[in-house]
């Protein structure tokens, strides 16, 4: 992740004429040139292609269209330094009001960190990725120069004019979701071209295409001027829905990809109950949770049990795809007149903030019953 340190994420505003008078407030539409301290990412053919190289530059995204209240001190445009300090990817947006942009141009009030990326295609054509914990952003973007080194760029400390062909935007792009919940799948498209959109799963290390014969699963898709607005929507998901859902946009002959993560996090049914033959056993029940990794503990009248080794059976997988297990305790039954044993299940899971606690009293006179 990239702080906004020595360079600060900045924006310049230039305001039109342009007032919505639809809310309390009046919105205008403006025009803001939006600043992001920058990598600029190369192969590194010395790790066999399997490694980048990277070097801090600036990527500026000028004449970025947003919809707003108006600000309250409107800066003069962008103008890049003769001798710039690193070398500057000036990207002009002629595109639609950007509904995302003033998202960005929060991110250093807030003080928060924002994470991006540029690197060249071939030829004059270039990507960047821009990604924040809710909003994921790629642009494919042309230079207007010729480049005859991409791979100098960074060092040449130089400012590279370049128009923006289009823009993708996934918000959120990971969303963790329990069974049999909705989730919807969000990719917005910018471009003052014809784009076309595909959705694929991959999992497993496997990839398809999204078979909208499913009757879970709906797609929806609006275009207006120079935008397409699709959004994908899965109902009563099942643990095979769980994967990377990539958003392939196509312009032409060119192809950028939003990856979106879908996780599944069911959380655990736990019972406790307690036979008397042939020995006092307490057993806990943890059920249909997933994914697989549970962790279950005990107490003993509310301090970590010691002296008894529980027994844990294995994973057992049911047919929708959750596990269960049980955990065992042979327990000494409290001498006539005691006070009962309290065993206490704490079951730890990834889908659960804290532990489910499920309690348990062992009698003397061998009567038990359970508190939830």
């Amino acid at each position: 992740m990239k702080t906004m340190g020595l360079l600060h994420l900045g924006f310049i505003l230039t305001l039109h004429s342009a007032v919505l008078w639809g809310a309390a407030v009046p919105l205008l539409q403006y025009a803001v040139d939006i600043l992001l301290p920058c990598d600029y990412a190369l192969l590194d053919s010395s790790m066999g292609g399997m490694g980048f190289t990277r070097q801090s530059v600036t990527l500026v995204l000028q004449n970025v269209t947003v919809i707003g209240e108006e600000p309250a001190d409107a800066l003069p445009n962008y103008h890049p330094p003769e001798n710039p300090e690193m070398t500057v990817f000036l990207a002009t947006a002629d595109l639609a009001p950007l509904s995302f942009a003033e998202r960005l141009l929060h991110v250093e009030c807030e003080g928060e960190e924002v994470e991006c990326e540029i690197s060249p295609i071939y030829s004059q054509l270039f990507t960047a990725h821009i990604r924040l914990p809710e909003l994921s952003i790629a642009v494919m973007a042309r230079a207007t120069v010729p480049i005859d080194r991409p791979d100098e760029l960074a060092n040449d400390k130089t400012v590279v004019p370049m128009t923006v062909d289009f823009l993708v935007s996934s918000s959120p792009p990971s969303q963790k979701r329990s069974l049999t919940d909705e989730v919807t799948l969000n990719c917005d498209v910018w471009s003052g071209t014809e784009v076309s959109v595909d959705w694929h799963l991959q999992k497993d290390g496997t990839g398809h295409r999204l078979n909208f014969e499913d009757s879970r699963i709906t797609l929806q898709q609006e275009t207006q001027e120079k935008k397409v607005a699709s959004s994908l929507t899965i109902r009563q998901l099942h643990v095979h829905d769980e994967g990377t859902y990539i958003c392939a946009v196509t312009s032409g002959q060119h192809k950028i990809q939003q990856i979106l993560q879908l996780q599944i996090r069911e959380p655990p049914h736990v019972t406790v109950s307690v036979s008397a033959d042939p020995k006092t056993t307490v057993t806990c029940r943890t059920d249909r949770y997933y994914p697989l990794d549970v962790e279950v503990t005990w107490l003993l009248n509310g301090s970590p049990l010691t002296g008894i080794s529980p027994i844990t059976s294995s994973h057992r997988k049911n047919n929708d795809g959750t596990y269960s297990l049980s955990n065992f305790l042979q327990v000494p039954v409290p001498q006539t007149g005691a006070s009962p044993d309290t065993y206490t299940c704490a079951v730890s899971h990834v889908s659960l903030t804290d532990p489910i606690m499920v309690e348990v009293n062992v009698l003397p006179e061998r009567k038990y019953w359970v508190q939830w």
